[in-house]
């Protein structure tokens, strides 16, 4: 009987990690690949760090940092999920709420941009200014 208990188990694990593997999520790390650690980067490519600005009525954009202190979400998710997100730009309404809901002596929100900084590299150190890309905005209906 144990040692059909152990077949299961390891059944069960595997099932974990190759789903880990083939959904590119990092919910079930350690069994699944994390995706920061999972390729290394070309010494002559680019580096694309994922960014996020707010802006707020009649103001500039301005950086917000992600994690659960600011956004509530870290950054290597929406990562994971950018393409719904460019999909459907109403997706960063929630990220925008909760930065509104931390931060309740400032201005809300009135737009918050998903953007890049993109790091050309040369030899493997940084060549030139990052160029700055924006991916999508979001706008709150008034």
């Amino acid at each position: 009987m144990s040692r059909a208990w152990r077949i299961v188990l390891m059944l069960a694990l595997m099932a974990v990690l190759l789903a880990g593997q083939f959904l590119r999520t990092n919910d079930f790390f350690p069994f699944g690949s994390l995706d920061q650690y999972s390729k290394g980067t070309d010494p002559n490519g680019q580096v694309v760090n994922t960014c996020l600005q707010g802006v707020r009525e009649g103001g500039e954009p301005f950086d917000i940092p992600f994690g659960n202190r600011s956004v509530g979400i870290q950054r290597g998710d929406v990562e994971n999920h950018q393409r719904e997100i460019v999909a459907d730009p109403d997706r960063l309404a929630p990220l925008a709420a909760e930065y509104d809901r931390r931060h309740p002596d400032e201005p809300p929100l009135t737009e918050l941009i998903l953007c890049q900084r993109i790091t050309h590299l040369k030899d493997g150190a940084p060549h030139g200014e990052p160029e700055f890309v924006e991916v999508v905005r979001w706008r709150a209906s008034e």
